[in-house]
């Protein structure tokens, strides 16, 4: 029987613990599937990037690799990056790649963001009536992953009946911004404010926009602000992704199969690109985040 490969794909980031906890997390989720090689890969800026990960499973005697973007919403770089690239390597490579569906506005997600309101307790749980949920997001230069985000937070709010919602953006080209969102707080009735950052790992992004809910704390002492630990610490997200992982293995889903045949044979890398252009994943924010990240 051919051994089978799982390769997970983080977008990269210039943030040094950013990219160890992406592959921390890789290490980690390799114990949840003990049948499979698993390798790690970056789209761009850390090491290794896809082609080290595809040519270790390859080396392993894998000829059938599943690649799980741990990107949150959709953007240039699911639509076109990562399957253009796969889709290369497996031609380089003489393997058969097949890439799982991103993780998305899943009612899975509403369990996620739950499990981490858990995991701030009575700042949250009893006080739903009261609290304002800030969705954090990094921001993409595509509207529908910008709407994505928005979806999630409305279901998550619904959910937990939460009063007043609202989404803050990490970066330049979304809005709006953190502070605005922060700024718009200030002058609702609402004083317990709890935040789900969706965003996967550590990074700068994370850093600035603590901050800054620090900042507002201490100029309103009336106000009291919660922040989530981020995605990945929640044992919700491998559940997500073992789904996506089945329905690829089924064959209910191939993104690289979305892409026309012309985009995919004359696509060109273009590497360490600055944002600049926008997108919703995985997170490592520049650090990274939920959507775009480095």
């Amino acid at each position: 029987m051919c051994k089978k490969g799982v390769l997970l794909c983080g977008h990269g980031t210039r943030v040094k613990r950013g990219e160890e906890a992406f592959k921390q997390y890789v290490d980690e989720f390799a114990k949840l599937l003990p049948e499979y090689e698993v390798e790690a890969g970056f789209l761009e800026l850390s090491q290794p990037d896809f082609e080290h990960g595809v040519k270790n499973l390859v080396e392993k005697g894998v000829k059938e690799i599943y690649a799980l973007p741990i990107f949150l919403f959709t953007g240039v770089h699911i639509q076109k990056d990562i399957p253009c690239m796969l889709y290369q390597l497996q031609a380089k490579y003489n393997v058969t790649i097949k890439l799982a569906h991103y993780i998305g506005d899943c009612d899975d997600m509403i369990d996620l963001s739950n499990d981490l309101f858990s995991k701030v307790g009575a700042s949250v749980i009893g006080k739903e009536k009261e609290t304002l949920f800030f969705g954090l997001g990094v921001g993409a230069s595509k509207p529908a992953a910008n709407g994505d985000l928005a979806r999630l937070t409305r279901m998550v709010q619904e959910a937990n009946k939460f009063p007043f919602a609202l989404n803050g953006f990490c970066s330049r080209m979304t809005y709006p911004s953190v502070a605005d969102a922060l700024a718009i707080c200030e002058n609702l009735p609402y004083k317990n404010i709890v935040v789900v950052p969706y965003i996967f790992f550590p990074g700068v992004y994370m850093d600035k926009a603590v901050d800054l809910f620090k900042a507002l704390e201490e100029k309103q002492s009336d106000i009291s602000i919660s922040v989530t630990p981020l995605l990945s610490e929640s044992d919700v997200l491998a559940q997500i992704l073992l789904k996506r992982l089945e329905s690829v293995e089924k064959g209910e889903v191939d993104l690289i199969l979305a892409v026309d045949q012309e985009t995919l044979e004359n696509y060109e890398p273009h590497h360490h690109h600055h944002h600049g252009h926008g997108h919703h994943h995985h997170g490592h924010d520049h650090g990274c985040c939920g959507h775009h990240k480095h």
